[in-house]
């Protein structure tokens, strides 16, 4: 009996071998989700998930696999995929995850198309100026370029919102700012400092002649002649300080803002080679020098005349005439000679050029004719106020570094004017030196 018993026992076993395994399910991809789900410009960072399931139960792995990025879990569920900050916008770019229950294997693939972004520009300056700096790293993100050689910049493929834009160069200052980027083209202009690169100017203003002005504007200018926001006043001393000035080869302009100037263009530009070693550059200036101001007969003792003089003014007739008793000295390096005249022609007739010619003339240390100037006019009267320049075209004569005298005269009459008579109430001669 006790062999059946184990026979028996061995027959269960025998029968029970022979039944079928349950079949293997494959597992099921239900999506993969991509966050955020659109606006993927290059450099983008997007959360990537799969939700996947498996009738069996069996443990799921995961694979992930790019096109045009880096994945930072790749074996899990959920990764992180970086898309390549040089993928070419509008390209197409994929992501693939691979799910095994340990039997068998499925995949599935996410495509996306790169999008173009957002671009910012702009130029990298000294502070206070638009002179450029070149080869500044500017980074945003994961961006970086370099400024050329006029300071500019450009950064592409950006998102919109707040961005931090930093700015370095050996030499300078670092630079940081939070910026928006809100606009396909937004434009950002970026101020830089250095103590190396820069330096501070000091000077005298004064005239050949050592006469200084205080409260004269002494500014930078900008390579395009404008003026930079680095400027300074002169003091009682007339001396000048401008700080932070960029060093190489840079353009000052000295300017007066009064309504009346004495100075030749109210302006002048001086060039100095700037270092950083804290250099004195002294500029000279001309001013305006009134020689002859006659008003109103106030320096009728420096004419010889022997004509007649009324209430204020002289009266030059036929034959006579008005001449300086001295030579007036023009230095060789002036500028700009002006002679000024306020007067009046008494006695002419109705027809057209009928009024008697007067005029002004200069004569040297010989006597000798240097040139001059002359007039008529129209009607009975003529009022006569001239300015002439008489080194300027198109009656250039040389008076500089000579010495002259100044001659007035009626020189010409008519049958309408026998006895013509010149009121002559102001003479003025000047110039800037």
């Amino acid at each position: 009996m006790k062999g059946l018993r184990y026979i028996w026992i061995g027959g269960i076993i025998l029968l029970g071998s022979c039944q079928k395994q349950p079949a293997n399910h494959l597992p099921v991809i239900e999506s993969i989700v991509l966050e955020p789900d659109g606006n993927f410009t290059p450099g983008s960072d997007i959360r990537v998930m799969v939700s996947a399931e498996d009738r069996d139960h069996d443990d799921l792995q995961y694979l992930w696999e790019s096109e045009g990025g880096s994945l930072s879990t790749p074996q899990q569920k959920t990764t992180n995929w970086e898309l390549y900050t040089g993928a070419e916008p509008f390209s197409y770019k994929s992501i693939t995850v691979s799910v095994s229950d340990g039997k068998s294997v499925v995949t599935e693939t996410k495509t996306i198309q790169v999008s173009e972004g957002l671009l910012i520009s702009g130029v990298i300056h000294f502070k206070g100026t638009s002179i450029p700096v070149p080869e500044v790293e500017v980074t945003i993100g994961k961006f970086t370029t370099k400024s050329d050689e006029y300071g500019r910049y450009v950064i592409e493929h950006l998102k919109e919102g707040n961005r931090q834009i930093k700015a370095t160069k050996p030499g300078f200052d670092p630079f940081e700012a939070l910026i928006y980027v809100d606009n396909p083209k937004s434009v950002f202009h970026i101020p830089m400092t250095s103590p190396v690169q820069t330096g501070q100017v000091s000077g005298v203003v004064r005239t050949i002649d050592d006469v200084i002005y205080e409260g004269l504007k002494v500014v930078l200018l900008n390579p395009d002649e404008t003026e930079s926001d680095l400027f300074g006043f002169t003091d009682r001393n007339g001396v000048f300080l401008l700080e932070n000035v960029p060093v190489g080869l840079r353009n000052l302009m000295i300017q007066s803002e009064n309504d009346e100037s004495h100075f030749l263009n109210d302006s002048m530009i001086f060039q100095i080679i700037m270092d950083n070693s804290g250099n004195s550059y002294d500029a000279r200036i001309k001013i305006r020098r009134t020689i002859i101001s006659d008003i109103y007969l106030s320096e009728s003792d420096k004419w010889e005349f022997e004509g007649l003089v009324s209430d204020g003014f002289y009266i030059v007739g036929r034959g006579q005439r008005m001449v300086l008793k001295e030579f007036i000295s023009i230095p060789a390096d002036a500028e700009r000679a002006m002679f000024y005249l306020d007067s009046y022609v008494i006695g002419g007739c109705d027809l057209v050029g009928k009024l008697p010619s007067h005029r002004v003339w200069i004569s040297n240390v010989e006597n000798e004719y240097l040139g001059g100037i002359s007039w008529g006019g129209e009607g009975s009267n003529y009022s006569a106020r001239v300015s002439w320049y008489p080194s300027s075209p198109p009656n250039f004569m040389n008076i500089y570094g000579k010495q002259i005298k100044l001659h007035l005269e009626i020189f010409e009459e008519n049958s309408c004017v026998p006895d013509p008579l010149w009121r002559v109430y102001q003479i003025e001669f000047s110039y800037y030196y």
